[in-house]
C-alpha cells in the first residue's frame, strides 16, 4: 500500500497527539476480536452435547443460549466504546490537520495564491481532509482488528483441521493478487474524480462570490452552463471512480464463495465418513466466515485508503508548498518611520520575463504624502505590495530609514504600515469587528476613536445597532463610499506611521470622494502616506505628485510589455522639491 505512509505522514503530528486515544480504540478492538472468536462455541456446544446427544439435558441448551446473548451484547459494548474512541479521536486529528494546513495556506506568497484558486483549497481544507480522516478510522477499526482475527482462526483452523484450512485459504492468494489490481485502478480513477472536484469548487466559488455581477449582466444562464460543464465533469468522473469500485465487491464474493462452497464439500464427505461431527463442522464453517469477514473488508479497504492517497496528496502539495515570503536568519525588528522610505533601482514583475518596475527610484520623507499617478499596469500598486512585502523584489531594494525590509521581521514591518486597499474587503462581522482588525490591541475607545477620524460616525449612528451592527457577506450592506470609509478607519485604528492608500476613490460619484479624500486627511494627519490614484483631483491632496509610465518595448530589450512601467518622470504637478533624487 504505497500511499499510506503519505496520509499517516500529512497527519503525522495530529496521529501523535491523539495516539493514546487512537491506542485505547485498538486496545477495545483487540477484545473485540477474543470475543468474536468465542462467538461459535455456544453452537458447537448445543448441537454436539444436547440437539445431537443421546441424553439430552435442556438445561444445557439455555446456558448455550444465554452465553450466545451475552458474547453479543459483550462485542456490542466494546463496539460502541471503539467507535467513540476513535471517531472522536478522528474528528480532533482532522481539526488539527485543517488548522495546519489553513496556517500554511495563508502564510504562502501572492505567487502562490494567484495559482491556487480559493474553491481548489476550499475542497483540499474540508473533503479531501475528510477522506484522509475515513482512512485513518478504517486503519484503526479494521485493519487492526480484521489482521489479527486472521492470524486466530487460520491459527485455530490449522490446529482443528489442517486440511480443510488448506482448502479454505487457497482462495486468498488469487484474491490479494486482484486486490492489489484493484487498487490501482481505484486510486487513478479518485486522483481525477478528486482533481475535478476541486476544479468545480473553484468555478462555484467564483461564480457565488461574483453573483451580483451576474445578475447585473443578466448572465444567470451563462453561470448556469459554467457551473453545469464543471459539475457534469465532477460527476463523470465520480460515476467512472464509483464504477471502478462497484465491480470489485462481485469478484470478490465470488471468489470467496468458491472457497467456502470447497470447504463445505469437503467438510461435508468427512462428516458423511464419521470423521468429523456436525458441531465441529459449523464450527469450522463459522470459522471461515470469521476468516472470508475480515479478508471481504480489507479488500474494501482497499478502496477506502485508494481514496485517501489521493486525498492526502492533494493536501501534500499543500503543506509541501516552500513558496512564502519568510523572515531571513537574523532578521530584525522593523524600525519605526523617522527620516524616509526609499525605492532603490527596483526590478520587479509578477511573471519573472515580463517587468513591472525596472530601475525604479523614488523616495518619500517623514510626514510627507506622496501621490503615484499613471495609466493602468504601469506598477502603481505594486509599489505598496512591495513595501508590504507581499511580494519581494527582483532587482533592488525596499528601505526604510535605510533598512532593507527583506531584513526586517516581516510581523514588525507590517504593524508599521497601515493599507488600504483598492478593493476594502471587510469581513461578515460587525462594523466594530472591521474596524478593530487592522490592529490586534485595539480596544473598544480605539475602535470608537478610528471611525470618528475616518468619519465613519455620519453613518454608523443611522444603522440599526450602530458600530455593533452587522455589515453581511463582504461589507454587501454598506455603499462603496461607506466601505472604504471603514477601510480608512481599520487603517487609522493600528497607529501605523506609514499608511498606503490604493485608490480610494475609484468608481465614487464626486459627493462620496470628495467625502473620502476628507476622511483621508482627518485619518491620515502626522502620517505619511503613500497614495496611489486616477484621480487628479484625489492626487491634489499630496503634498508631491509622482506620475509612473509603462515601460515601452525598446526598454525592454525588444519586448513589447504594456503592462510594465519604467522608472517614474516626475510630473509637472509636483508640488514639493524637497526629496533629493538618490544618489
Amino acid at each position: 500500500m504505497p500511499k499510506i505512509p503519505l496520509a499517516v505522514t500529512v497527519a503525522g503530528p495530529a496521529l501523535r497527539a491523539e495516539a493514546p486515544a487512537l491506542s485505547a480504540g485498538a486496545g477495545i478492538n483487540v477484545l473485540q476480536v477474543v470475543v468474536a472468536l468465542a462467538q461459535p462455541w455456544p453452537l458447537a456446544f448445543a448441537v454436539d452435547q444436547v440437539i445431537g446427544a443421546e441424553n439430552p439435558r435442556p438445561i444445557l441448551l439455555v446456558v448455550a443460549a444465554a452465553a450466545t446473548v451475552g458474547l453479543s451484547a459483550i462485542s456490542g459494548l466494546l463496539d460502541m466504546a471503539g467507535v467513540m474512541s476513535v471517531e472522536r479521536a478522528a474528528e480532533r486529528i482532522g481539526a488539527r490537520v485543517r488548522a495546519r494546513v489553513f496556517d500554511h495556506a495563508v502564510s504562502r506568497s501572492l505567487r502562490w495564491h494567484d495559482r491556487m484558486p480559493s474553491g481548489e483549497l476550499l475542497s483540499r481544507l474540508t473533503s479531501d481532509v475528510g477522506r484522509m480522516l475515513d482512512a485513518i478510522v478504517a486503519l484503526v477499526e479494521t485493519l487492526i482488528p480484521d489482521v489479527l482475527m486472521l492470524i486466530a482462526v487460520l491459527t485455530i483452523l490449522v490446529i482443528f483441521d489442517p486440511g480443510l484450512a488448506a482448502v479454505g485459504v487457497a482462495v486468498l492468494p488469487p484474491l490479494a493478487l486482484l486486490a492489489i489490481r484493484q487498487r490501482r485502478r481505484v486510486r487513478a480513477a479518485q486522483q481525477d474524480a478528486r482533481a475535478e472536484s476541486g476544479r468545480l469548487a473553484a468555478a462555484t466559488t467564483d461564480l457565488v462570490r461574483n453573483v451580483r455581477a451576474v445578475q447585473a449582466f443578466g448572465r444567470t444562464d451563462r453561470a448556469a452552463r459554467e457551473f453545469g460543464v464543471r459539475n457534469n465533469a465532477a460527476l463523470s468522473s465520480e460515476l467512472k471512480a464509483i464504477n471502478v469500485s462497484a465491480r470489485w465487491t462481485p469478484l470478490a464474493d465470488i471468489v470467496l464463495a468458491i472457497g467456502a462452497g470447497l470447504v463445505l464439500l469437503v467438510g461435508g464427505r468427512q462428516v458423511l465418513a464419521g470423521n468429523l461431527s456436525t458441531g465441529e463442522l459449523l464450527v469450522v464453517v463459522a470459522y471461515l466466515a470469521d476468516l472470508y469477514s475480515p479478508v471481504r473488508a480489507l479488500t474494501r479497504l482497499s478502496t477506502t485508503l485508494a481514496k485517501a492517497s489521493a486525498s492526502a496528496q492533494r493536501v501534500a502539495e499543500v503543506l509541501d508548498s516552500d513558496e512564502a515570503i519568510v523572515d531571513r536568519p537574523g532578521a530584525i525588528t522593523a524600525p519605526t518611520l523617522r527620516r524616509e522610505v526609499c525605492f532603490r533601482d527596483v526590478g520587479f514583475g509578477y511573471d519573472r520575463d515580463r517587468p513591472v518596475l525596472r530601475d525604479f527610484d523614488l523616495r518619500i520623507g517623514v510626514g510627507e504624502t506622496v501621490a503615484l499617478i499613471g495609466p493602468s499596469g504601469a506598477g502603481k500598486s505594486t509599489t505598496l505590495h512591495l513595501l508590504l512585502r507581499l511580494y519581494d523584489v527582483d532587482a533592488g531594494a525596499v528601505l526604510i530609514d535605510g533598512i532593507d525590509v527583506r531584513d526586517c521581521k516581516l510581523q514588525s514591518l507590517r504593524e508599521r504600515i497601515a493599507f488600504v486597499p483598492q478593493d476594502p474587503w471587510l469581513l461578515d462581522g460587525t462594523l466594530a469587528e472591521n474596524i478593530a482588525f487592522g490592529s490586534a490591541e485595539a480596544t473598544r475607545a480605539d475602535v470608537l476613536a478610528a471611525g470618528k477620524a475616518a468619519l465613519v460616525d455620519e453613518f454608523a449612528q443611522d444603522m440599526p445597532d450602530g458600530y455593533d451592527t452587522p455589515l453581511g457577506e463582504g461589507g454587501v450592506r454598506l455603499s462603496g463610499g461607506q466601505r472604504r470609509r471603514v477601510a480608512l478607519a481599520r487603517a487609522a485604528v493600528s497607529n501605523a506611521p506609514l499608511v498606503l492608500l490604493d485608490e480610494p476613490t475609484a468608481s465614487l460619484d464626486q459627493a462620496a470622494a470628495t467625502s473620502i479624500m476628507r476622511a483621508i486627511r482627518s485619518a491620515t494627519a502626522d502620517r505619511t502616506v503613500l497614495l496611489v490614484t486616477h484621480d487628479q483631483d484625489t492626487a491634489a491632496i499630496a503634498d508631491r505628485v509622482v506620475t509612473l509610465e509603462p515601460l515601452r518595448g525598446g526598454e525592454q530589450h525588444g519586448r513589447s510589455d504594456p503592462d510594465a512601467a519604467r522608472v517614474p518622470q516626475a510630473s509637472p504637478q509636483e508640488a514639493s522639491p524637497q526629496p533629493q533624487p538618490l544618489a
